[in-house]
């Protein structure tokens, strides 16, 4: 989540167009999500103005295409680095 879209979340509340149960829900997973393979820093972009980076040393590509398909199922972009061709 980037500073954007928390303030669209936020005034969407405001606004009523959104319920805080519904808000609730989609900032639970603020600032870690336990993947197994990796914890995804879903509040980088927030914290620190640059999405997550992935490093994908070590990690079957299965692991890294699940790490970052979370990334991306929150709107984020994603940087792999350490990683084969493959």
């Amino acid at each position: 989540m980037d500073p954007r879209e928390l303030q669209r979340l936020l005034q969407d509340v405001k606004a009523g167009r959104v319920e805080p149960e519904e808000a609730i829900e989609r900032l639970k997973t603020l600032p870690f999500e336990d993947l197994g393979a990796a914890k995804v820093d879903h509040h980088r972009a927030l914290r620190r103005g640059f999405p997550e980076v992935v490093y994908g040393a070590g990690k079957t590509t299965d692991q890294v295409v699940a790490i970052v398909e979370r990334i991306a199922s929150h709107g984020q972009n994603a940087l792999v680095t350490r990683t084969s061709a493959e």
